[in-house]
């Protein structure tokens, strides 16, 4: 093969990758691993405001630029944005089942300003992982229950993502023991998301994205403990962590999003250049 044929191929392969590449938001289908449909068309999890997060050590003075802090996560899905699904949360005894979020994700401190007793700060991810979970009594669970910690991360686990690099995090705390946040992070997918469980038309499941308020004082997201328990298909991906009193709580009200491959429109045609250029070759090949 010629050093020009080896460049026009290269050339082509990287259209043809570029055009790959991108990705978009994407509606999923919800399965119960047996075949069965539960809920489709479905554009977002929405997970209980009763959702809890903590960032370990951090207590209520101001954070540090810099610092490293340790954030975990765990709530149910309580809804599908854009699907019904009348059994979700119901009673295992009675045929019910449930879908729960756990992370646990690296912080960076990238900004303190101090307001009055209080002040704002900013934050970056540098790590972390996350993972969704399916439960029935058919998987040997528990039902979730966030004032003990317990059945957040048990089940089947159907899909495992790693944080993005970046995002963003802001927390303001005019006192000690009040404040109010958001946070969005992206996450790429492990490996591949289980299609019994979790599935989209549109492509493989690539990315999910998180975003979330949150707030203090805690209310009706105390808990004593993250991450209880573990999976009956992939052990105990989180280590179990009880709350401790130099820890922040949070109130989380979060939702989740997922992403698959599409091209996107500028993309399209260098798939073509570079389907054309493939072509080309296939054809001078059979004229030497």
């Amino acid at each position: 093969m010629s050093r020009l044929t080896h460049l026009v191929r290269a050339l082509a392969l990287a259209g043809v990758t570029s055009a790959l590449a991108a990705s978009a938001f994407a509606s999923v289908t919800v399965k119960d691993g047996l075949g069965n449909t539960l809920a489709s068309g479905v554009t977002a999890f929405d997970e209980n405001e009763t959702g809890s997060g903590v960032v370990k050590g951090a207590g209520t003075a101001a954070p540090v630029v810099g610092a490293i802090q340790d954030y975990l996560y765990q709530a149910n899905v309580v809804s599908f944005t854009g699907a019904l699904s009348p059994t979700l949360n119901g009673s295992f005894a009675a045929g019910g089942y449930e879908v729960t979020v756990s992370a646990h994700v690296q912080l960076q401190v990238t900004s303190v300003n101090l307001v009055g007793t209080g002040y704002v700060a900013t934050f970056k991810a540098i790590g972390g992982t996350a993972a969704l979970y399916y439960d029935s009594k058919l998987e040997g669970g528990v039902k979730s229950d966030t004032a003990s910690g317990n059945g957040f991360d048990d089940g089947h686990m159907f899909g495992m993502f790693n944080v993005t690099p970046g995002g963003v995090s802001s927390f303001f705390s005019p006192t000690a023991g009040s404040g109010i946040g958001s946070a969005a992070f992206n996450f790429q997918v492990v490996g591949a998301v289980d299609g019994n469980y979790l599935s989209s038309s549109t492509g493989p499941i690539t990315g999910m994205n998180f975003s979330s308020n949150q707030s203090l004082p805690v209310g009706t997201s105390a808990t004593t403990s993250f991450h209880n328990n573990s999976s009956n298909n992939f052990g105990d991906l989180f280590t179990t962590y009880a709350v401790g009193n130099n820890d922040l709580l949070l109130k989380v009200d979060g939702s989740t999003t997922f992403t698959t491959p599409v091209p996107e429109p500028s993309s399209y045609a260098l798939l073509l250049a570079g389907l054309g250029v493939f072509g080309f070759l296939a054809r001078r090949r059979r004229s030497l």
